[in-house]
């Protein structure tokens, strides 16, 4: 009784503002709340099958195994917070330099460090507090001890390639994309790919190549010389080239195509065009020396060309102007307007947001004609 009396004798401004209070109170907190709603979780199916609980919108990410490429194509850089120490290490060119995602992201090598590839340490991933990790290769049972180890949920996701696997790679920027709430720039790059593949297509369309070629120099866990070779090579797929390595019988255990052609095999096969990988140039230069590899047509006839070596698989930027340069030498009349360095360019600013062909170019050597002239591999 006393309280309603006591309320009904209080000026009005101080019973208005009393409201005003309450009203912002009330919006606060369901402010509040909608910004909690927001950031909520669900259930994912990654690469592996496996089904995996994510908060999303994921922020606090760290890419391993080579999932790393696919963060920065999806404009993810920033939101990264530790690194593998092959990203951080300027020494190793396979990881502080030479892909193009880091030579387009500095900043990525001042991460803290979180392992290397072979050996992650779950204790730094656990002070990082990361949302999700990702992970590029690995088996389903090492992404489930990882997970055990850190509390943090573990998604396998896959680079795929340009060709038969291109359909993991883009599951796997779908995935990425659902998690961290960049579905828009998934289907960016899916539509790019496609344009960039038709025209290519529309190009050698009605032209034909009945040239033999070759790759060799490719590396697979170590650099390889001139018989270091692939099957189903990405590149050569996409320009329907006759690869001579695809008339070879393999060994049985393919690392992603890649294996060790025996030199009688390419001696008899002899190729009238061989690309030669940078990564094992001086390799390959060793193994020119020799009179049977001297003897190939492609070498006597001066008919060999270096490429910008790609990994982690898709590396769709480096394979795009690869494939393009590629087709210049194949198919010189479809190709004659293209120039290599602007092509390669407008690939690797679509992709990682750089310009990065000159500084590719410097360290592996231009796409170009092969020749005596060693080019640094390492």
């Amino acid at each position: 009784m006393h309280l309603l009396t006591d309320i009904t004798m209080m000026p009005l401004r101080i019973i208005a503002r009393c409201v005003v209070v309450g009203l912002l109170i009330i919006l606060t907190n369901s402010f509040a709340g909608a910004a909690t709603d927001h950031r909520g979780s669900r259930t994912v199916t990654d690469l592996a099958g496996r089904h995996v609980e994510v908060p999303v919108p994921a922020q606090r990410l760290v890419g391993i195994h080579s999932a790393l490429s696919m963060l920065c194509y999806l404009n993810l850089a920033s939101q990264v917070v530790g690194v593998e120490q092959e990203e951080k290490d300027p020494r190793q060119w396979l990881g502080g330099s030479g892909r193009s995602y880091r030579l387009a992201h500095p900043q990525l090598g001042e991460l803290p460090g979180i392992g290397s590839r072979r050996q992650i340490d779950a204790e730094a991933l656990v002070t990082l507090q990361p949302d999700v990790i990702f992970m590029g290769w690995g088996t389903p049972q090492a992404a489930d001890r990882l997970q055990q180890q850190t509390g943090v949920p573990v998604v396998m996701v896959h680079n795929g390639n340009l060709t038969s696997q291109r359909h993991r790679f883009e599951q796997s920027l779908n995935l990425i994309a659902t998690i961290c709430e960049r579905r828009e720039r998934a289907e960016q790059i899916k539509a790019f790919i496609d344009a960039s593949l038709d025209d290519l297509h529309q190009r050698i369309k009605g032209h034909t190549s009945s040239t033999t070629c070759y790759i060799g120099g490719l590396n697979f866990r170590v650099a390889h010389g001139l018989l270091g070779t692939s099957r189903d090579y990405p590149p050569f797929v996409l320009l329907n080239a006759h690869n001579i390595a695809d008339a070879i019988t393999p060994p049985k255990n393919l690392i992603k195509g890649r294996f060790s052609m025996a030199a009688e095999s390419l001696i008899k096969a002899d190729p009238e065009v061989i690309f030669i990988c940078a990564s094992g140039a001086s390799l390959v230069h060793n193994d020119l020396n020799h009179p049977a590899f001297a003897a190939l047509s492609a070498v006597r006839n001066q008919r060999l060309y270096r490429i910008i070596p790609h990994y982690y698989a898709a590396s769709p930027d480096t394979v795009l102007a690869e494939t393009h340069y590629m087709a210049t030498i194949l198919y010189p009349e479809a190709f004659a307007d293209v120039d290599i360095a602007a092509t390669a360019d407008r690939f690797y600013r679509f992709f990682v947001g750089a310009p990065l062909y000159r500084e590719m170019a410097e360290l592996f050597g231009p796409f170009a004609p092969f020749t005596a002239e060693a080019r640094p591999s390492s």
